[in-house]
């Protein structure tokens, strides 16, 4: 890839003496339309979750913070294009000069931020990530601001590291288009591909926080955990897709010890939990998507009621080939089952239900049976 010439942003940083230097990119490709819209429905959505006014993602230039994206939320004062000149101390010159996420709980506590540019606005707390090109140079920052006191608890912040790897994603794959477009005519077709997948993909978990979202019985706290564990099942397809644009197959053991480790590994924080046996074969693309969700479903019902009274969570997932392009799953764990009266036919929970939507989206049978814990087997087709 040619070799951008870099300027230079100075930002006012908290507890920094002198302004502060940052690399900027120019003759970066413009973002497109369809990353702009599916920007939009990230700060819209996570406005929403996070229940706060104001969503943004900013736009550093040489001299401004520029407005890229608002969120369409009931009192949000800023609107897109909106930018103010840096050097002026706003919340996002010190998230972008330290390269860190960021959060102020109330601006009365701290003098720095006690008369900040937003405070006219009525904004009283923050958080923030930067957002950065994958050779360094910052974008800008995605960030909520609140009108009221606001801890910003650990899964929203974890919520915000989350989506700023979709978004730094989007970058690195706006990037990997153009050296394409340069240099490789005849790839077009499959980076056209690439971005039809991943936009594929975000539109599936958009669905699903939509009907995540609607069902009464959920609360905010099971919203996040289960979403977060669909943005890695999805995000570990994305990563072999970046590797290698030719790539059109996942081997599944791998996948799965990935969403093992990941889940129950890095999130619940329980080791040597899973057993796994699986063959040595690999799945198209677009079926470990569905696939990943399943087992992201199957592992967050485990984690919520195999660990009760103490309970040592144990899994098991086994794979069968039965044939062409055709394959058994079992999962099963030591919980105490699905409860007296269960009808998978009828589910009266969403993970169930979604679990059941996925099955028959790789057209294959779905059944739910208790014997010593928890059951789940299918038969599908890739």
């Amino acid at each position: 890839m040619e070799q951008n010439s870099v300027n230079y942003a100075q930002v006012k940083v908290k507890d920094e003496h002198r302004n502060v230097l940052i690399p900027i990119g120019v003759n970066k490709p413009d973002i497109p339309e369809r990353v702009q819209k599916k920007w939009q429905k990230i700060v819209d959505m996570v406005a929403s979750i996070v229940d706060v006014p104001t969503g943004l993602i900013t736009h550093l230039t040489k001299e401004h913070l520029e407005i890229f994206a608002a969120s369409n939320t009931i009192g949000n004062p800023y609107k897109q294009n909106d930018r103010d000149n840096l050097g002026i101390g706003m919340f996002c010159e010190t998230v972008a000069g330290k390269r860190h996420m960021m959060t102020v709980q109330d601006t009365s506590e701290t003098e720095f931020w006690k008369n900040n540019p937003h405070a006219p606005l009525g904004m009283h707390s923050y958080m923030g990530v930067p957002i950065e090109w994958n050779d360094g140079e910052v974008f800008g920052t995605f960030c909520m601001l609140d009108d009221r006191t606001n801890r910003f608890n650990d899964k929203f912040q974890e919520l915000m590291i989350q989506f700023k790897d979709i978004i730094e994603t989007d970058l690195e794959n706006i990037l990997l288009t153009e050296e394409l477009k340069k240099k490789l005519g005849e790839k077009e077709l499959q980076i056209r591909e690439i971005h039809h997948r991943v936009k594929n993909h975000f539109n599936m978990l958009i669905s699903f926080i939509d009907l995540q979202a609607s069902h009464a019985s959920v609360n905010i706290e099971e919203v996040l955990s289960d979403l977060q564990n669909r943005v890695r099942a999805i995000s570990i397809v994305h990563e072999e897709l970046y590797k290698n644009s030719n790539k059109d197959d996942v081997k599944l053991s791998d996948y799965i010890r990935q969403i093992s480790n990941l889940i129950i590994g890095d999130i619940a924080r329980i080791s040597d939990a899973v057993s796994i046996e699986v063959p040595d074969i690999k799945i198209p693309l677009e079926s470990s998507i569905p696939i990943g969700l399943i087992l992201s479903e199957l592992f967050s019902n485990s984690i919520k009621y195999a660990t009760a009274d103490n309970n040592r969570l144990s899994i098991k997932i086994r794979v069968r080939q039965t044939g062409d392009n055709k394959i058994e799953l079992f999962y099963r764990d030591n919980g105490p089952g699905y409860p007296d009266g269960f009808n998978s036919d009828k589910p009266d929970t969403l993970g169930i239900s979604v679990i059941r939507m996925l099955t028959f989206q790789l057209r294959g049978t779905a059944e739910f049976f208790n014997d010593s814990g928890a059951h789940y087997r299918s038969e599908i087709s890739f």
